[in-house]
């Protein structure tokens, strides 16, 4: 009598692996389909999802696949071991301003700042390589602090042709701008645990002088070191580091003249992104805001001495730069501070009105002062854009009113700029143009990131995000690329600096300096 026996192998299970990566698919297309939001928050949310779906795959895998358990077993160990080999490799740096990480090999070499701070005299020898700049650029954003450069027109072959390319080196890390007066430069860096304030030799690129001093602000999320830009004042320069120092230097040799911790001084704490507003200088006056819930918003120094002469109202400060604003008989100061906009008397210690704006997030995006006491203000992370009207009775009483409010425009880190009706800047990464009428936007194209833009006589200069410059025509009707050139490798979030006939650029990393060539 014999007996057969038969063993059941059961079928692998796809459908949960099936079900999982459909369900997945489903939301990332209505994340970027559908989902009104900023490109950041895409990214965080698609992030989740792709966590998510990757845990349910691995649970799936490992104990509802009905694979075999060597199988299994395997894929698991190998899975880790890949991982576990990435690390060692491969270390984040940081995220680009969409919240995308920044991916380096652990073996490439950091950059680091130039260790040569022997200072040499106060008369700089001429390399005779190099002309002086026909314009300087003081401040941030420029002479008027607008991103407007006035008088610079280039012609059909300096855009279509990349400049000569002068010196380029490695620099400390920091989001500060160039600004140049004469033969030299200066910007901000961080060293080690100490921040420095550098002059560079315009010609060459040599370090001229180094000012150091205590402070440190580290962020894997938002970087390194200073993030403000110098500010020159005649023979001073101004600068506010990432903790609250506000120093005035003797511009030519260094030399330290006064300082002021206001963060400290005042009892706030320092914003989560780090100080990042550039100092403003009006006659003999320096104004910084001075840090976040403190017994004060903003303070004016005395810019020969230091000694304080007026505190205004607490505000909480955010990431931009004050600004002044003049309108025939009035002139005041404007300031984009946490979670709205306000406008300040230049002299006496009084905030004439302030319209709340914004979001839980930062505002960095200078306001736009127009005709007829007409402001113009926008912020990223989806807030938008909006049109106010300011009015003053016969007390002096000041009030605003919204004219109107879209999202056309979402300035994250870019500034704005305005010509013949229409402003032109970075919407949420995206180059854009809308009618100062009523908010309408009249094209969005090109993916340029968070960088920063300049207006000359003739053309747009778009500095992309990754380094690259993009010439543009100042054309409401279609966004036209002329050229496009890369200038400068890595994150570049730093303001750039065109002081004509030079364009200095620089990032976390390195600078580099651009000589355009001059018709004779």
């Amino acid at each position: 009598m014999s007996q057969s026996f038969s063993i059941e192998t059961k079928s692998v299970r796809w459908w949960p692996a099936a079900a999982i990566l459909t369900l997945a698919s489903l939301v990332i297309l209505f994340i970027w389909g559908f989902l009104e939001a900023p490109r950041q928050e895409k990214n965080i949310i698609s992030a989740f999802v792709f966590i998510a779906s990757t845990a349910l795959l691995l649970i799936w895998w490992c104990f509802l696949s009905r694979i075999r358990m060597r199988l299994r077993l395997g894929a698991v160990v190998s899975l880790v071991a890949v991982l576990g080999l990435a690390t060692q490799i491969f270390e984040i740096v940081g995220v680009s301003g969409d919240l995308v990480p920044i991916i380096r090999l652990k073996s490439e070499k950091v950059q680091e700042m130039p260790s040569d701070s022997t200072p040499v005299p106060a008369s700089i020898p001429s390399t005779g390589t190099v002309e002086e700049v026909q314009s300087s650029f003081p401040q941030f954003l420029g002479p008027d602090r607008n991103a407007i450069l006035t008088g610079i027109a280039l012609s059909s072959e300096q855009i279509q042709t990349a400049p000569q390319e002068l010196w380029r080196q490695a620099v400390g890390q920091g989001w500060s701008g160039f600004v140049v007066e004469g033969s030299l430069a200066y910007t901000q860096e961080q060293e080690g645990e100490k921040e420095a304030v550098t002059c560079y030799q315009l010609a060459s690129g040599t370090l001229i002088w180094k000012f150091t001093y205590s402070a440190e602000y580290a962020s894997v999320i938002a970087g390194n070191g200073p993030r403000s830009t110098p500010t020159i004042a005649g023979d001073y320069l101004l600068t506010l580091g990432s903790t609250g120092v506000l120093t005035c230097l003797e511009r030519f040799s260094g030399k330290l003249i006064w300082s002021h911790d206001v963060v400290q001084e005042n009892g706030a704490g320092i914003p989560e992104w780090g100080v990042s507003a550039s100092p403003l200088v009006a006659g003999k006056e320096v104004t910084v805001p001075v840090g976040d819930k403190g017994k004060n918003g903003l303070q004016v120094f005395n810019l020969e001495t230091g000694s304080l002469i007026r505190s205004y109202p607490s505000i909480s400060s955010s990431y931009s730069s004050p600004i002044l604003a003049r309108w025939d008989d009035h002139t005041q100061m404007l300031y984009m501070h946490h979670r709205g906009v306000a406008g300040f008397a230049v002299d006496r210690d009084e905030k004439l009105w302030d319209m709340a704006w914004g979001n839980h997030y930062p505002d960095v995006a200078l306001p736009l002062v127009l005709p007829g006491m007409k402001v113009f203000i926008s912020s990223g992370y989806g807030v938008g854009c909006s049109l106010l009207q300011l009015k003053v009775n016969h007390d002096e009483l000041w009030s605003v009113e919204t004219i109107w409010k879209h999202r056309s425009m979402k300035a994250k880190f870019t500034n704005l700029v305005t010509r013949d009706g229409y402003v032109y800047g970075l919407d949420d990464g995206m180059m854009a143009c809308i009618s100062l009428e009523d908010g309408t936007r009249q094209w969005k194209d090109g993916r340029y990131g968070h960088g920063q833009m300049f207006l000359l006589d003739n053309v747009m200069m778009v500095l992309s995000e990754k380094g690259d410059i993009i010439w543009m025509e100042i054309n409401p009707r279609e966004a036209k690329v002329i050229s496009q050139w890369h200038a400068l490798d890595g994150k570049t979030w730093n303001p750039p600096c065109l002081a004509w006939p030079y364009l200095l650029l620089r990032n976390d990393q390195e600078a580099v300096c651009y000589q355009f060539s001059i018709s004779k």
